[in-house]
């Protein structure tokens, strides 16, 4: 398959699905501050915030991915958009603490369900030798997202009413989200989700399509490599792909649930730390919090960057392991400062490497689970990440709560973001390298290496 316009149309459509899931997981952190004053609230009740959020996506992560799975990715994706835009213009109009966490919650299983049916789509599209690369472009909106979300509640905390300031924040997200649905309209079903359902005939028209965006040149030399009968239809229940991502596909199972709750802890982990810890520890003002979430999310994109660079470059398996292993080693930065540049270098750092360790690890879950259970299977590890991301917060916010410094919260912070690096050693032992292999050929290679 040549590169053609239309995998640069889905990179944005895609993208930015990523960009605003981000928005809206980050956007929290900034905001905080004002609804803390507005609502009386507490840090714990700063952490339940954070905890309902990360439970809902758990919950769309699990259910929307085996939809994917069941009914097409398109459709998927779709009303995934559509659900979180409806949720998020509610959450607007909240008004108590206790309608914005429900509203949150309902807008985070349409952010679960993205992150299932999208990863699972982005691979099945692109061909092999540009697959990692663009992948890792789809998955760096989620820092974008987060810097976005950082220079929009600046200004508006620094330039509207509280009141006013942190509902112009959130609905700019749904602005943004039915802006781009027109773009993802125009991203057609997945040729191999179709394969396996038996529908051949619709399979090859999409491939045919896309194919007719290249140039004569590129068009001649595209070769089909797949065979045109021969695809039994295969409509699965919920269950059976439990049991097969147990059973058959464990290995591959646990190393990208290991992946996710990893990056997952670090991420809101170090979110909550930094807006419930650190920076008021360091009496930063509400108005400045922004400023510093900007830096991180900064690090975040180049380490976006430097992650479609290398899985290439060096390979899958490199890319994993020293990425989580750089995370890791990043938090001992924080750990060995007390001043606050010293810690916000440290927070830059463990962005970086958090965001490539994660955008390598789910190009690898991506890759090696096989079409029938890769939305079931995404989502079950996203949901593994949440379990991860819900435990973070609680666990850091109380060990600060005991110890009344945040050396305490940031060793707790390094157990749990343990279990990236070592995964990624194991499968750097026992896993196969999929750069430059076809989906197939990876899921099914994969499996035989591990075991």
């Amino acid at each position: 398959m040549p590169w053609t316009r239309f995998h640069t149309l889905m990179i944005v459509a895609l993208g930015v699905g990523w960009a605003l899931d981000s928005f809206e997981t980050n956007i929290i952190g900034s905001v905080f501050g004002v609804l803390k004053t507005q609502w009386h609230l507490s840090a714990g009740q700063g952490s339940i915030a954070v905890s309902v959020w990360v439970f809902g996506m758990l919950v769309g992560a699990i259910g929307f991915g085996y939809l994917a799975d069941r009914f097409g990715r398109k459709r998927l994706f779709l009303a995934t958009l559509l659900w979180y835009a409806a949720f998020s213009v509610m959450t607007v109009f909240s008004w108590n603490f206790d309608s914005f966490l429900f509203f949150r919650a309902m807008t985070a299983l349409a952010v679960g369900g993205e992150y299932s049916a999208v990863t699972a789509t982005m691979g099945e599209f692109i061909p092999k030798r540009d697959r990692g690369k663009t992948d890792s472009l789809i998955l760096s909106g989620f820092p974008l997202g987060a810097l976005l979300s950082a220079a929009v509640s600046y200004l508006v905390l620094n330039n509207l009413p509280a009141d006013l300031s942190w509902r112009v924040g959130f609905g700019l997200g749904t602005t943004m989200a039915l802006l781009f649905f027109w773009i993802r309209r125009a991203i057609p079903e997945s040729p191999r989700w179709l394969l396996q359902q038996g529908r051949v005939t619709e399979a090859e028209a999409i491939v045919d399509r896309i194919v007719g965006c290249a140039s004569p040149e590129q068009a001649a030399q595209a070769a089909r490599r797949y065979p045109s009968v021969g695809f039994m239809p295969e409509q699965v229940a919920f269950w059976w792909n439990v049991k097969a991502l147990f059973g058959e596909y464990r290995a591959r199972c646990l190393v990208a649930s290991a992946f996710n709750f990893s990056q997952a802890a670090v991420v809101y982990g170090v979110l909550s730390l930094m807006a419930l810890v650190i920076l008021p520890f360091m009496k930063v003002p509400a108005g400045d919090m922004p400023l510093y979430y900007m830096y991180g999310n900064a690090a975040a994109l180049m380490g976006g960057l430097t992650a479609s660079v290398l899985v290439e470059r060096w390979g899958r398996r490199a890319s994993l392991f020293v990425s989580y292993t750089f995370t890791t080693l990043s938090i001992l930065v924080i750990y060995g400062t007390s001043s606050l540049p010293g810690m916000v270098i440290g927070y830059c750092m463990i962005q970086f490497g958090v965001t490539w360790a994660y955008i390598s690890g789910y190009v690898v879950s991506s890759e090696i689970l096989p079409t029938r259970v890769r939305a079931t299977g995404l989502g079950i590890s996203v949901a593994v990440g949440r379990v991860g991301a819900v435990v973070a917060p609680l666990m850091l916010t109380n060990a600060y709560a005991s110890s009344g410094t945040p050396s305490s919260a940031l060793i707790a912070l390094l157990a749990l973001a343990l279990p990236g690096p070592i995964a990624a050693a194991y499968w750097w032992l026992r896993g196969s390298e999929t750069r430059n292999v076809s989906l197939e050929a990876g899921s099914t290679q994969s499996v035989a290496s591990a075991l």
